[in-house]
């Protein structure tokens, strides 16, 4: 082995790194933007859950004193700093577990005080919003502790002479719920999210590739000798990539819901047409960028700036609402932000495609953008 030979080669290779500005900026510049996403969203606190109570109980008169269990309920409440506690009414309550802005609502009926004397059992009664499991799983939790709190502090009210003979008091969760139900889990709620991002880091990597070696190979400069025109150029190519695509798509549906056997709620077409959208503006987000690629090792260094930012960014692991104020903003801006909430409210809530009109809406807007935008650059993709 000689180490002179080993030498010369490697210099070869540094030589060669060192000419090639555009990909040495981009290992210096991408993973100083991820990490500091990266930072940013791990040392953020998470918003605030809302929880509701609807107060309708009247009390009973126990040993000479008032006592009002649904108040002492809500003061419980009020103790807890991982959510607000908020009184509400019965409308008000229903309006806002539709709209999703309160997480769950705890209902006191009339009698609440009343039936706990007589049965000695404490049903809370809570509705939850339940589009994400996991807030709804961290709610029951804490809501078993109220129960028992409540119930201890019942004991301690209604302490008599005869308070021995009484059998113990017991408390249980009554729970219901608007979206999902309790059969849902971590991997049901992150599956819509997590199909939106595979298939858009796997298209929009096919495409970057794909069209790369079409310009290396000298095909894109012959035809641009042809009286094709640009616009013809970008839709020929990506009606053939977006075949693909939507193989690709489909793939990954059919085994994320039958194979991994998730629950899901909403219409496997709708899912599908959202995908397609998706797939639409991977494609051509794809055949845009590659134009300012001069190797497949810048396109791979497009992939964690333009793919794993959206990851971060566009709520598959962090919610948007938890993210700090000035880069929500920043969110707003990315494609796939919209598809995983358009795939969560079919998925999960089981809504229509008109209920996810304004997502979809926004995924064409970009879809449109990003054709325009590949259309223009399609006339100087040559090397």
């Amino acid at each position: 082995m000689s180490t002179n030979r080993t030498l010369i080669l490697a210099r070869r290779v540094v030589q060669q790194m060192m000419a090639d500005r555009r990909t040495l900026a981009l290992i210096v510049v991408v993973p100083v933007i991820l990490l500091s996403f990266l930072g940013i969203l791990i040392r953020a606190e998470p918003g605030k859950l809302v929880v509701g109570i609807v107060n309708d109980d009247q009390g009973v008169t126990l040993v000479g004193r008032a006592v009002n269990l649904g108040d002492r309920l809500a003061e419980v409440l009020g103790g807890f700093e991982e959510f607000e506690a908020e009184v509400m009414t019965a409308s008000e309550a229903d309006r806002r577990l539709q709209d999703g802005s309160a997480d769950a609502v705890i209902m006191v009926g009339p009698d609440f005080t009343t039936q706990v004397t007589q049965t000695r059992h404490l049903a809370l009664r809570v509705t939850f919003e339940g589009s994400n499991p996991m807030i709804s799983d961290r709610l029951r939790t804490i809501f078993e502790r109220v129960a028992l709190q409540a119930a201890n502090n019942f004991v301690l009210v209604a302490s008599s002479p005869t308070a021995s003979d009484l059998p113990e008091l017991t408390a249980t969760i009554d729970a219901r719920y608007i979206h999902s139900g309790p059969e849902y889990d971590t991997l049901d709620y992150m599956a819509p999210a997590l199909i939106g991002f595979l298939v858009f880091f796997f298209v929009f990597l096919l495409t970057c590739v794909s069209f790369l070696r079409e310009r290396l190979a000298g095909t894109l400069e012959r035809l641009q000798a042809t009286p094709i025109r640009a616009h013809e150029i970008i839709l020929g190519y990506m009606g053939g990539f977006l075949l693909f695509g939507l193989i690709q798509g489909a793939i990954t549906l059919l085994f994320t819901v039958f194979v991994l056997d998730i629950h899901y709620a909403g219409n496997l077409l709708n899912i599908f047409v959202v995908e397609v959208l998706l797939v639409a503006v991977s494609v051509n987000l794809g055949i845009f960028l590659s134009t300012f690629a001069q190797n497949e090792f810048q396109v791979l260094q497009f992939v964690p700036l333009v793919v794993v930012s959206q990851g971060l960014l566009g709520g598959v692991i962090w919610q948007i609402e938890d993210m700090p104020r000035w880069l929500q903003p920043l969110s707003k801006l990315m494609p796939l932000t919209y598809a995983n909430q358009a795939l969560r409210d079919v998925m999960i809530k089981g809504e229509s495609l008109l209920d996810v009109a304004g997502p979809l809406g926004a995924i064409l807007l970009f879809a449109a953008l990003v054709i325009m935008l590949s259309s223009r650059t399609a006339g100087r993709a040559t090397i």
